[in-house]
């Protein structure tokens, strides 16, 4: 559980926000001692939001990840697994309502994918962080209300990350086909680590934010884009590193 939250902390502050901030706040601790490296920190800060906010700068950070898997294949599976994403108890009494517009978007296709392969189990995932119910429960909700049966639903709710999920779901499933939901920027990291436990994933990509758009266009939106581009690629070199000094057979486990 450290180890998550060490994990949370550092690739937080490596976002673009807090980034930007840290390199002013170095450039003006080195403004005084070292000129010639405080005043170009301190340029780094806002030209890096600057970029990151650009159309140009979040697609080009954004499309290498959601060209690596085509959409969905019509594949027969025998589990549909709904990754976890995030969503807020106290904005609705709906189940549906309360989701953030990343799980929205993966709730839909994974309810799309039950309707198409009736016999498979629709699974959710997520713990509660700090929220008083679990996010594997409120998607399963959720996916009631729109129409899947309860008995359908199996839900995996103390599943901290995409690692965690991985290693869960395959104790669970063994070597079933599975048909992995989750966003188009995230899924090549969560192929990475479901095809590492062992799990024949077919990858079901949603939830697309490369959009076209000029180059020259500056916006919050970009920026989003840009932050959850950068997370993803925090995640693979945090798995690269990982798997430097553990054990391959650990893996498996």
């Amino acid at each position: 559980m450290l180890g998550f939250w060490i994990k949370k902390a550092v690739s937080a502050l490596l976002l673009p926000i807090p980034l930007a901030t840290l390199l002013i706040l170095a450039g003006l601790w080195c403004r005084r001692r070292h000129p010639r490296l405080g005043r170009p920190l301190i340029v780094a800060g806002p030209a890096l939001l600057l970029f990151l906010s650009s159309s140009f700068g979040s697609q080009w950070l954004a499309r290498p990840l959601e060209r690596k898997y085509p959409l969905w294949r019509d594949v027969p599976v025998q589990v549909v697994m709904v990754l976890g994403s995030g969503h807020d108890s106290s904005v609705s009494p709906l189940p549906q309502q309360r989701l953030s517009d990343t799980a929205l978007a993966r709730l839909t296709e994974g309810v799309r994918l039950a309707r198409r392969y009736p016999q498979a189990s629709l699974v959710f995932s997520g713990w509660r962080d700090f929220d008083p119910n679990a996010h594997a429960q409120v998607m399963a909700e959720a996916a009631v209300a729109l129409g899947v049966a309860p008995e359908r639903i199996v839900t995996i709710p103390d599943a901290l990350d995409t690692a965690m999920e991985a290693r869960l779901l395959r104790r669970r499933v063994g070597a079933a086909e599975v048909a992995l939901v989750t966003s188009a920027t995230h899924m090549p990291r969560a192929m990475r680590l479901f095809r590492q436990q062992g799990i024949r994933a077919k990858p079901a990509p949603t939830d697309f934010i490369g959009r076209e758009g000029a180059w020259w266009r500056f916006s919050a939106s970009n920026l989003l884009t840009s932050e959850r581009a950068l997370h993803e690629y925090l995640g693979l070199c945090w798995h690269q590193l990982a798997s430097l000094w553990r054990p391959a057979s650990a893996d498996a486990t």
